[in-house]
């Protein structure tokens, strides 16, 4: 009755997209996971997921067929040596976070209890949680939008901006009480990175996150964060406990971001928590897809003391994601412990099942 018996990859594109996983056991019980979900390309802009696709098919679910959908840590390591030849990171995490996520949400779903619950649950009432805005830059558009999320309950927002007459746009917006962080996804060269966070810093920022590229170079992000008075956050592109050692050992990141559907999912996630836990290094989830990889960041973030900030992907009107899942409620800045069964909510696969 325990054993998986089915894994489905999907790619949801009715919106902004998803790879999403499922998985049925011999009772016909079934969990949602999610991959990462890919880079676009101008040809398929919404299937940009298909080489994580492809790796879940043809990688992953083979090894976890007919095996007890209970032994989760016991199979994510076994998939793991078995193709570690093929990397440590990349594609095949991404590929076996949406398998191991699936699994966590059968378990938890079959014990009628939550994911959190399963991990130990919380005794935190609530997590701050900042509005992650998409690039918009125009400085209208920020105004508008960092108001937007003021009047939803946010204290905090993250601009993906390059300019920093824009960080001031959102800083006016806002007014003093509001918290900004400012995230380039790596866009600057060393010099560059420097001088872009000189230029913000007047607008208080809260940090400054993946300054320089190569994003996963530490020690140019060392660099930039000792010229700096501003926190670096970083994270998101690191797969590995070695990767996650390594960035913590370099004292160039004060801001932890692991992404849950990067590293492996749920199973590698904990582990990775207690490295920032164990080191006091804030813990803050990284993620901007809504959904289930948000609500399973927040089962395990709340299960974690370490947990500072929670990121909650903020959509302009009338753009929505694929899965149709609602973010959760912001209650004065914050966000409060997800409920279950499993990860508390599914994709809406309506569309994919009448056709």
């Amino acid at each position: 009755m325990n054993m998986i018996e089915e894994i489905d990859v999907l790619q949801l594109t009715d919106g902004l997209p998803h790879v999403i996983v499922r998985v049925r056991d011999g009772s016909g019980k079934t969990g949602f996971g999610e991959c990462w979900w890919g880079i676009p390309t101008p040809s398929e802009p919404c299937r940009g997921g298909a080489p994580i696709v492809s790796a879940v098919e043809n990688l992953i679910k083979p090894g976890y067929l007919g095996k007890d959908s209970r032994q989760v840590q016991s199979l994510w390591y076994e998939t793991w040596d078995h193709l570690y030849r093929y990397g440590d990171g990349g594609i095949i995490t991404m590929a076996l976070s949406g398998v191991d996520m699936a699994l966590w949400d059968l378990n938890a779903r079959r014990l009628d209890t939550s994911v959190l619950e399963l991990l130990g649950g919380s005794n935190r009432r609530s997590i701050p949680a900042y509005a992650s805005f998409p690039p918009l830059r125009s400085k209208d558009r920020i105004i508008f939008e960092t108001r937007r999320a003021i009047e939803h309950g946010y204290t905090a927002i993250k601009l993906h901006e390059l300019e920093s007459s824009l960080v001031e746009a959102a800083r006016e917006a806002g007014g003093e009480d509001l918290l900004i962080m400012v995230d380039v996804n790596g866009h600057f060269d060393i010099e560059e990175a420097i001088d872009f966070g000189r230029a913000i810093e007047k607008h208080k920022v809260t940090w400054y996150e993946e300054p320089v590229r190569p994003m996963r170079n530490i020690e140019l992000i060392k660099k930039v964060a000792d010229q700096l008075p501003m926190a670096i956050a970083a994270g998101e592109n690191e797969y590995s406990l070695s990767d996650f050692e390594r960035m913590i050992d370099s004292n160039a990141v004060r801001f932890l971001q692991p992404e849950i559907t990067k590293v492996g999912g749920i199973t590698q996630a904990v582990k990775i928590g207690h490295l920032a836990e164990k080191s006091g290094t804030p813990l803050c989830p990284h993620n901007f897809r809504g959904g289930l990889p948000l609500y399973a960041s927040l089962h395990w973030g709340f299960s974690n003391p370490a947990t500072t900030w929670f990121e909650i992907p903020w959509l302009p009107e009338g753009v929505d994601f694929a899965s149709k899942i609602p973010n959760p409620e912001i209650v004065d800045g914050g966000v409060l412990p997800p409920k279950g069964p499993g990860l508390g909510v599914e994709p809406d696969l309506a569309h994919l099942e009448q056709s």
